[in-house]
């Protein structure tokens, strides 16, 4: 009975060490299939009435549902660089298995930016057809927000990230030194001008951040931040606005958690300040005639 007993053992150990092996091998398969956006051998991961969620998106259901989201990503406008998951914890419960874990991708964008997303995520695996494992139910939920990650965030969507408008560095490209002058004859500002104006806004401010010295100037005289610019300064205006964001992207990402609570108002300022005048710059681009649509503003 004894040697009956130490063999039922080594067998349900055996038998739960091959199980939590054949989850692993279809996670891992699962992240060689996202890699290649592989949108049908995705969707043909999951049961048939399989789900996928997240947090502020809607869940698909079935999986031609499945299918039509994961086929809605152009792979023109997004490049996966990697993918990558981590397996926290996998506990049985008869058929079924519940994977816990992160995964973090990184991403080339249509304009060249990179990102990189991280996430955590519950999958739900069952036994299926033919003894084969399927997702029954895969979520995901990014991890909380820190200060840091917030002012990130809000660099690069006013710099080079199109999200809910169009930042700084599409707003300017492709316009000409002379364009760049022209008003409205109602007394706006020009392109120029408006994009003198930040790049003297934030430079001003990321020396204070850095604790480097700064002119003095009282703002009494704000004119001169924009009316310094002419006509042959544009390109290195341009050039300086988008070199002074990611320096300001750079300071952010290697700055303590202590300095950013200090600062976190005058930053989150400074990236309204840019938003707001970023909207100023593409109207008078629509006025001028120079703005392209497709760019983000119908």
């Amino acid at each position: 009975m004894k040697n009956l007993m130490i063999l039922l053992f080594a067998f349900l150990i055996v038998s739960c060490t091959d199980r939590k092996a054949e989850i692993e091998n279809a996670m891992k398969q699962y992240d060689r299939l996202t890699f290649r956006m592989a949108a049908d051998s995705l969707a043909d991961t999951y049961a048939a009435d399989g789900e996928l969620g997240g947090k502020g998106m809607k869940t698909s259901i079935g999986r031609d549902s499945i299918r039509k989201f994961l086929k809605s990503f152009d792979p023109a406008s997004i490049k996966l660089i990697s993918n990558s998951t981590k397996v926290a914890s996998i506990d049985f419960k008869g058929d079924t298995a519940v994977v816990k874990g992160t995964f973090e991708q990184k991403a080339k964008l249509a304009q060249g930016d990179t990102a990189t997303y991280v996430s955590t995520f519950t999958a739900k695996w069952m036994k299926g057809e033919g003894s084969k494992w399927l997702i029954r139910k895969m979520y995901t939920m990014p991890p909380p927000a820190t200060l840091k990650s917030v002012l990130l965030r809000q660099l690069k969507t006013t710099h080079t990230q199109k999200d809910w408008f169009v930042p700084a560095n599409i707003a300017v490209e492709g316009l000409t030194a002379k364009q760049a002058m022209w008003t409205d004859g109602s007394g706006n500002h020009s392109v120029g001008q408006l994009a003198y104006h930040l790049v003297f806004w934030n430079a001003r401010l990321l020396k204070q951040f850095k604790n480097e010295p700064v002119e003095n100037f009282s703002g009494i005289k704000n004119d001169e931040t924009f009316n310094s610019f002419d006509e042959k300064s544009w390109d290195a205006t341009v050039k300086k606005l988008d070199e002074v964001l990611s320096s300001w992207e750079k300071e952010i990402k290697n700055a303590d958690e202590t300095k950013l609570e200090e600062w976190y108002e005058n930053i989150a300022n400074m990236n309204t300040h840019n938003a707001y005048h970023t909207g100023q710059i593409i109207f008078l681009r629509k006025l001028q005639g120079s703005w392209n649509p497709e760019k983000g503003v119908k």
